[in-house]
């Protein structure tokens, strides 16, 4: 009679070989593995308008970080929506109008009209990303939006310490694709922030002015599968 001990490891080893059959024959029952393919493409970019700005003469912004955080599409025909990204993610803005890629991922298929995000300033003790988030522990020096620059050529860093929940709606519907992707496009026009086309806003005092545009500071969300910064 066989020994106990060596029926016991001739049954474990038989377990992949049984977990391969299975799958095998799965797969000729027309059973498939869910598609885990990229379907979704989320870039932002400056407004090509920053370079045309009167505020260009007494300011000029050199670097612009934003902290996001809880991405999604919304359904366009009910409030269901698919996450895109949790994060946070730093987005360190290209100010030369380049598209910035934030994240390729899978979303669920179908037909979506807006999308949401957070600019999220970190808790106390939340682990950072990028440490120009955070003078300290504790909520009062920890920032959303870190932007640098000079306003009648001296230096300035602004650091808002304002977090909004946003939610745009796309120009057009959009479609993603149980194959191929689609590209998305999130404009920014960090100029706006510090002027309402006639008034500018002192960078060296915060400012609930300020503050405020920073809480509507992404102006629209398109479809850009040519990814030339333009709406399709």
């Amino acid at each position: 009679m066989q020994n106990p001990s060596f029926q016991n490891r001739l049954f474990l080893l038989s377990i992949p070989a049984l977990l391969m059959s299975w799958a095998a024959g799965c797969k000729d029952m027309g059973v498939e593995s869910p598609d885990t393919s990229e379907n979704v493409r989320l870039s932002i970019r400056a407004s090509g308008s920053v370079l045309e700005k009167p505020a260009h003469e007494v300011l000029h912004i050199t670097s612009v970080k934003i902290l996001l955080k809880k991405i999604s599409f919304k359904q366009s025909t009910s409030d269901d929506s698919a996450d895109v990204y949790s994060g946070p993610y730093v987005v360190d803005l290209d100010l030369s109008t380049q598209l910035h890629d934030v994240v390729a991922t899978r979303v669920r298929p179908g037909s979506y009209d807006r999308i949401r995000f957070t600019i999220h300033k970190p808790e106390d003790q939340e682990q950072l990303l990028d440490t120009d988030f955070a003078d300290g522990a504790g909520g009062s020096v920890r920032y959303s939006v870190v932007v640098t620059g000079a306003y009648h050529e001296t230096p300035f860093v602004y650091k808002s310490r304002e977090s909004a929940r946003q939610e745009l709606t796309f120009l057009n519907p959009l479609t993603v694709p149980e194959s191929g992707n689609v590209n998305v496009t999130l404009r920014i026009d960090p100029y706006d922030w510090f002027t309402d086309g006639l008034l500018i806003f002192d960078p060296f005092n915060q400012s609930k002015e300020i503050d405020d545009r920073l809480k509507r500071s992404i102006a629209e969300a398109y479809r850009d599968n040519d990814r030339n910064g333009e709406p399709d």
